[in-house]
């Protein structure tokens, strides 16, 4: 079984927007849990606050086909969210064409499945380095991670180095004002760095 194939029988078989929701809601409910184990309670209002925001508006939109009329229409108002734009579209329907056809070349096969040319499609990337990101800032810090996760994205995407090396140090500042101004130890790790470096 080709990657490809693989890749079709999962999207067909699991809907991605029920398990985006599913992880919102879960991530946002473990959030929401730890933001009790918090020692000062200031500091837990604003993770709190998102968490409960998330948690709950991903409920809605799981839940919506059992929601009454008037409050689904409210949910389910603006779901252009996960709607294909026209490009999109027109690419796919091209894609299906020339899969009917039989036009099956290397390079078809490459460009439906990476708009760079991956062997892996960019959205399968995409959650496999955002899980990364989570892992790696868990283990030596956001801090350091963030310019990490940024310089494998550009890579990926074949971002030229002058705009990746600037992303980074931009990805970098960030993290360190948050560090700075809120006061949060980002550079600390929970396996590394655990003591931190500033």
């Amino acid at each position: 079984m080709s990657r490809k194939s693989l890749y079709r029988r999962l999207s067909e078989r699991f809907d991605q927007e029920r398990v985006l929701l599913i992880v919102l809601i879960l991530g946002s409910g473990f959030a929401l849990v730890e933001t009790f184990r918090f020692d000062i309670s200031a500091a837990a209002r604003f993770p709190r606050l998102t968490g409960s925001v998330v948690f709950v508006g991903a409920l809605l939109i799981f839940f919506s086909k059992y929601l009454p009329e008037g409050l689904r229409a409210v949910v389910e108002e603006s779901a252009g969210v996960f709607e294909a734009d026209e490009d999109f579209e027109k690419r796919q329907q091209k894609a299906e064409e020339q899969q009917q056809a039989g036009a099956d070349t290397a390079q078809t096969d490459r460009n439906e499945f990476s708009t760079v040319g991956r062997p892996i499609h960019d959205s399968v990337f995409t959650a496999l380095v955002i899980t990364g990101y989570a892992a790696v800032g868990f283990a030596i810090g956001i801090l350091w991670a963030t310019p990490l996760f940024v310089v494998a994205y550009g890579y990926w995407f074949k971002q030229p180095w002058h705009l990746t090396g600037v992303l980074a140090v931009i990805g970098f500042a960030i993290a360190f004002g948050f560090m700075s101004v809120l006061g949060v130890p980002l550079d600390r790790g929970e396996i590394f760095l655990t003591s931190g470096v500033f």
